[in-house]
């Protein structure tokens, strides 16, 4: 008698948890119909108990669609087999006055003594700001970028004008100069060239956030591409006294992709690489593929990098090295949009003291 009392004492006293809790809490049989709904839930969508129960949550507080029916059923399907996919979903649902909202539901299959599912549990709760907000920057970041593509793409153009007039002057072929004022040009015109490259850069990422960056794929042989690469930086690889390895497996074969992208990807990696490898290391360039995908790896004998700065190496907001270091510190966030927009991969493997190996690969296809 006395643990009869005390068993339903404990029953009313998680009743009334539920029922004044300050998070949507409702019950679904396995077909739709919900079978309860605490106070919370009963305020928030505008229903009393009375009037929904055994209703169907779709068209109730769940949007109708084509395919709403058949999208509940494998959803209280799946949920008995993964209910860890059905930890903090983000939804839309509806109020009584047809007014859309965001809720985030943490759904539970509860089963009868067989084991069998009965009833799901849904714990929920408003979102709809925060979805707002998130919207709302997204937004505030496409005027960004407009912005920022607008005002680089009014900059490129003199600064070209620029560096072919100091060229020019550079060459003699304004007048005879002094080696004094080379010197002062040709100051003028690397920091003009920088000013091109960062330009440059900020219109690449524009183009990607804007998803206005088309891919024109080709197909043509990997060891050729990489092969006039590294001509084209040759100079830049003596000048630092560096060694150059190639490691060209006939297995990396062809790829169907942008060759010039993929050429900048390139030329993004192998500059990353000279810069910070010091005078009299090496640099190797490794190529190899499987019937599904081709993988690129430039490794370098510099400093290397701490494990927890990894996710920093891809991200334009933040730059790993002093200011001093030449380049705009945009070079591996554009490499790796270009391989994500060919459906590729890209990655480091770094240990400080023993180098580092950028390493991206691409479908085959």
């Amino acid at each position: 008698m006395e643990n009869g009392k005390t068993l339903g004492q404990s029953e009313d006293y998680y009743r009334r948890l539920v029922q004044d809790a300050n998070s949507i809490i409702l019950r679904m049989d396995t077909e739709g119909r919900i079978t309860f709904l605490n106070k919370f839930a009963q305020e928030f969508f505008g229903f009393e108990e009375k009037e929904i129960l055994g209703k169907s949550a779709i068209g109730t507080i769940a949007p109708v669609t084509d395919s709403a029916g058949m999208d509940l059923k494998a959803m209280l399907d799946d949920l008995v087999c993964h209910p860890e996919k059905y930890v903090n979903n983000e939804n839309e649902n509806m109020l009584r006055s047809g007014k859309r909202v965001w809720i985030s539901w943490t759904n539970k299959a509860l089963s009868d003594t067989k084991g069998e599912p009965k009833e799901i549990l849904c714990v929920g709760n408003d979102i709809s700001k925060i979805k707002e907000a998130e919207e709302l920057l997204k937004q505030m970041d496409k005027r960004k970028s407009a912005f920022v593509a607008n005002v680089s793409h009014e900059f490129k153009n003199p600064l070209s004008n620029m560096q072919l007039s100091l060229d020019y002057v550079l060459d003699g072929l304004a007048g005879e100069v002094s080696e004094k004022q080379r010197e002062a040009l040709a100051i003028a015109l690397r920091s003009t060239q920088r000013l091109i490259r960062l330009v440059t850069d900020l219109l690449d990422l524009s183009k990607i956030e804007a998803g206005k960056m088309t891919l024109k794929k080709e197909s043509f042989g990997i060891a050729a591409l990489a092969g006039e690469v590294l001509a084209a930086e040759r100079n830049m690889i003596s000048e630092k006294n560096l060694t150059l390895g190639k490691e060209f497996s006939e297995s990396a074969g062809e790829v169907l992709a942008d060759r010039d992208k993929l050429t900048e990807v390139l030329i993004n990696l192998l500059s990353n690489a000279v810069k910070y490898t010091p005078s009299g290391g090496r640099i190797t360039l490794r190529l190899s593929g499987t019937e599904k995908e081709v993988r690129f790896e430039i490794a370098d004998s510099g400093p290397g990098i701490a494990q927890e700065d990894f996710h920093k190496l891809f991200d334009k907001f933040e730059r790993l090295t002093a200011e001093k270091q030449e380049g705009t510190g945009l070079g591996l966030p554009i490499a790796k949009d270009i391989v994500e927009l060919h459906q590729g991969r890209i990655w480091v493997e770094s240990e400080l003291g023993k180098g580092s190996k950028f390493i991206f690969t691409l479908p085959r296809k």
